[in-house]
């Protein structure tokens, strides 16, 4: 055979051999690029499985510790309230946020559910079955004008089961933060995993299908960076969530669960660091009257203004929390019963200094209450009965000055 006619058909073979090895890269490349989309795609799936499912669960969570903590309030204030108008508000209130608590529930049945949130649900049918009793038994008693034994109710029956239910409804929101990481966790771990696959395979494709990898490598990025903003905004979103599930909307102070958190963690420390604590109940006295006379916008600047105030007050190591209404509290550590004398004196003039709003000056003044650790109490329930019944007797005293001559 002529050498120009063997070189010919080598050239044809090489050339055969060229065109397919490159159809092979082109294919693989082809492989390589379809399975980082689909991969891409799979995690963008359970991106939104996390934030729509998980997100909507914590959310329901949330809005129904808030319905049963207001729906609690409402019951309070009914019992405490001695105008009947205002008691039957109350009542009306207290039949609204049932409600919330019954809509959150059902829409938390209606989502999907694992044996562990099944099983919360379970527990909180039967404290919401023993809470309702309870509460309507003490609406009954506030109905009746028996605030003695609603109140004695209040305390003794009502908070423990209230005090229980938070905790279920928060263990349900601290089981859904945690399934949000560990799926979190897992996406990151598959995103590395993909990105070091597929560079690797880029890495030795490359040299023959260089544009093919890098339109490959931009496209991986691309999605890659669409996810990482995802676990941001996921992170932002379940940070936010957290502090409006513990703290007062209008003021930022801690709300009553983050503050019995707390004050529950300052107990066991003290027991085993043998110091003491000071709980004062602070109660703004005629705030009702700011509200009816001058407007809500003007009863909200009222409580900014006292919530700043008593931030002031406390130390880093204390805690400044708005129970709900006008009502507030504070915790201090390693306060001796000797010092909350003259710290009640110094509340009670920062908390009675003057507030402007819209050219109305307001005066505010407050009824204090506290309770000393272990003096008055050695657990939660007792502090808190302890200074709510001193706030209570000196609310009463300043209205007997009142009336007398």
């Amino acid at each position: 055979m002529p050498a120009a006619k063997q070189r010919e058909q080598l050239s044809r073979s090489i050339s055969r051999y060229l065109v397919l090895g490159f159809a092979v890269l082109i294919t693989l490349m082809a492989g390589l690029a379809g399975h980082a989309i689909w991969q891409i795609t799979e995690l963008k799936e359970r991106m939104s499985d996390i934030v729509d499912v998980r997100n909507r669960k914590i959310q329901l969570a949330t809005d129904l510790q808030e319905a049963s903590y207001n729906r609690h309030n409402t019951l309070v204030y009914q019992v405490l309230a001695e105008d009947p108008f205002e008691r039957d508000d109350n009542f009306q209130l207290y039949l609204k946020w049932g409600y919330r608590v019954g809509e959150a529930r059902n829409n938390l049945k209606a989502l999907p559910l694992d044996a562990f949130e099944r099983k919360n649900l379970i527990r909180q049918d039967e404290l919401v079955e023993q809470i309702i009793v309870q509460q309507e038994i003490i609406s009954d008693l506030a109905a009746r004008e028996l605030e003695t034994n609603a109140r004695s109710l209040l305390s003794t029956e009502l908070r423990p089961l209230n005090q229980a239910y938070t905790e279920v409804v928060e263990a349900l929101r601290r089981y859904e933060r945690d399934l949000i990481r560990v799926a979190l966790e897992q996406a990151q771990r598959a995103t590395n995993q993909a990105i070091t696959l597929h560079l690797a395979l880029g890495g030795v494709l490359i040299l023959l299908a260089v544009s093919i990898a890098v339109i490959a490598q931009r496209l991986f990025q691309r999605d890659a960076k669409i996810i990482y903003a995802q676990f941001s905004e996921l992170e932002q979103a379940g940070t936010l969530l957290e502090h409006q599930a513990t703290h007062d909307p209008l003021t930022g102070l801690a709300n009553r669960a983050l503050f019995y958190r707390r004050l529950e963690e300052a107990i066991q420390h003290a027991a085993e660091e043998h110091f003491s604590l000071a709980v004062m109940y602070i109660d703004l006295d005629d705030f009702k009257q700011v509200n009816d006379i001058h407007g809500h916008a003007a009863g909200d600047a009222l409580l900014l203004a006292v919530g700043r105030r008593l931030h002031q007050v406390v130390r880093k190591s204390d805690t400044t929390a708005r129970l709900g209404g006008d009502e507030f509290a504070l915790l201090f550590v390693g306060i001796e019963s000797e010092s909350c004398g003259e710290l009640c004196d110094k509340v009670d003039r920062e908390v009675a200094q003057p507030v402007y709003h819209d050219g109305v000056c307001l005066t505010p003044s407050c009824s204090i209450g506290y309770a000393i650790y272990p003096g008055d109490g050695a657990k939660l329930d007792d502090l808190l009965n302890a200074a709510d019944a001193k706030m209570y007797e000196v609310k009463r005293a300043r209205k007997q000055a009142r009336l007398e001559p």
